[in-house]
């Protein structure tokens, strides 16, 4: 959930209210002093709940594995992001990872709400941060067009990190034109209908991670499947520290 919501009162501090009934006296006055009203905007927003069905919460832990190597300072990872596949993905949950050892955190969507064990999750097309309405561990990402991931040597300006925020202010889903939840890596990729294809486009995503450390990070493709090049969701992934 943003930090933006919540269940915040506002409070008006009331010295002296004159309220005037007509007349040509002060009789007429009411005087009240020192009134504090609050005005309650009501209960918190349950980001999880304005999810589509395709993204709810599931309780279990995904099945699917983190296989990384490690060579010049750049970790490699192969992610399992394929949830049971398309036609399951509403029953599978996100796969969650540690960015400092390019590991698998094994908790379910809903331990992963109130949990700093991990940076970033993945499930089908979908790519989440633990920060915002996705999770408390603050991390952030900006994105550096156009960039190979060796040429990323400086962060980025502040002010152009995101977190998770696929909710508006009355709690309603901010979602892609597919239907994706609105977070901080939605635009992660260029979709051509007539291949039926997903291609990553040519951003490096500067990851402000759980424990502040800088990643910069580069999705390198979504058919990570050799023997299937039609296999949506096994991400090939490579980040380095910033």
């Amino acid at each position: 959930m943003s930090m933006r919501r919540g269940t915040t009162g506002l409070m008006l501090a009331l010295g002296v209210l004159l309220v005037g009934c007509g007349g040509d006296g002060g009789d007429d006055m009411v005087t009240v002093d020192a009134a504090l009203v609050t005005l309650d905007s009501g209960p918190s927003c349950n980001a999880a709940a304005a999810l589509p069905a395709n993204y709810r919460d599931i309780a279990m832990v995904s099945t699917g594995t983190v296989v990384t190597t490690v060579a010049g300072g750049v970790t490699s990872a192969t992610i399992d992001a394929t949830a049971g596949g398309l036609a399951n993905a509403a029953d599978n949950p996100f796969i969650y990872v540690d960015l400092a050892t390019g590991t698998k955190v094994a908790i379910h969507d809903a331990q992963a709400r109130t949990q700093s064990s991990w940076d970033i999750a993945f499930k089908r097309a979908v790519i989440r941060v633990n920060g915002g309405d996705s999770g408390p561990g603050n991390v952030r990402v900006a994105i550096v067009p156009g960039a190979t991931l060796a040429a990323v040597t400086t962060a980025p300006a502040e002010n152009i990190f995101n977190v998770d925020d696929w909710t508006d202010d009355l709690c309603a889903l901010l979602s892609t034109p597919s239907g994706e939840p609105l977070t901080a890596l939605a635009d992660w990729y260029d979709y051509d209908s007539a291949s039926n294809r997903l291609t990553p486009r040519a951003e490096v995503y500067v990851v402000r991670a759980r424990s502040g450390t800088l990643y910069k990070l580069r999705i390198m493709t979504y058919y990570g499947d050799p023997a299937s090049s039609m296999r949506g969701a096994l991400y090939k992934v490579e980040w380095a520290p910033l």
